[in-house]
């Protein structure tokens, strides 16, 4: 599968689909939740600074599974519990992975949540902002390729390169650049019309966590 074969796949379209009405949704109704409880200073900063981004790694992580095992470039069409991947290997189900070892799902989102909270932290990750969440993305699918690895005892490589790292960096800024635009020119807007509050911030959100597709896919189908 090539990248084309893998983004108009069925399983990533549907798996997209649900993941955009999901993120838009849930940015939707949390900013309407967090301009009611702006008031309350500790809540607001908690609701904005750890419970916005523990519910961006369950999108996420309902992202990966979703899209398993098409996203790392598996094709569905031969198999409908296994399938060779390498010589002897076999690609188990998600149900099959996930049950390998106790608490996995648990162990994913706890990284990654810790991902989410740490990198912005580190100044030279919070100068380029662009990058936490591609970088989060690559995190959690990283670890279930990881686990891919255990289960089929293959040593897998998790670098992509150095020409897909670059790429990634470069379209995690469009992203931005993208992410920005459309806030500014749809965002109040849509405040008149529809007397919302803040949509200029749930079009900048929910535009970068769906860009996050392309980009992660550009790590994905270059590890192996």
């Amino acid at each position: 599968m090539n990248y084309f074969d893998v983004l108009f796949h069925p399983t990533l379209i549907m798996a997209t689909l649900l993941y955009t009405i999901l993120t838009i949704s849930f940015e939707i109704l949390y900013q309407h939740f967090l301009h009611r409880i702006q008031p309350v200073a500790v809540s607001h900063w908690i609701a904005k600074h750890v419970g916005s981004p523990f519910i961006h790694v369950l999108l996420l992580v309902a992202f990966i599974y979703m899209s398993y095992p098409v996203l790392y470039g598996y094709g569905l069409e031969n198999l409908p519990e296994h399938q060779n991947i390498s010589g002897e290997a076999i690609l188990p189900t998600l149900t099959e992975l996930l049950n390998f070892q106790s608490g996995q799902t648990m162990k994913m989102i706890n990284t990654l949540f810790i991902i989410s909270i740490l990198l912005p932290l580190i100044p030279v990750i919070n100068r380029f902002i662009a990058l936490i969440l591609p970088l989060q993305a690559i995190a959690g699918s990283a670890v279930l390729y990881s686990w891919l690895g255990n289960y089929t005892g293959i040593d897998y490589s998790l670098n992509p390169g150095m020409q897909a790292l670059a790429l990634i960096v470069l379209f995690s800024f469009i992203a931005e650049l993208i992410a920005r635009a459309l806030s500014k020119l749809m965002g109040q807007t849509l405040n008149n019309q529809y007397h919302t509050h803040d949509m200029e911030k749930v079009i900048h959100k929910s535009t970068l966590l769906i860009l996050q597709v392309p980009i992660l896919l550009i790590y994905t189908l270059n590890i192996r």
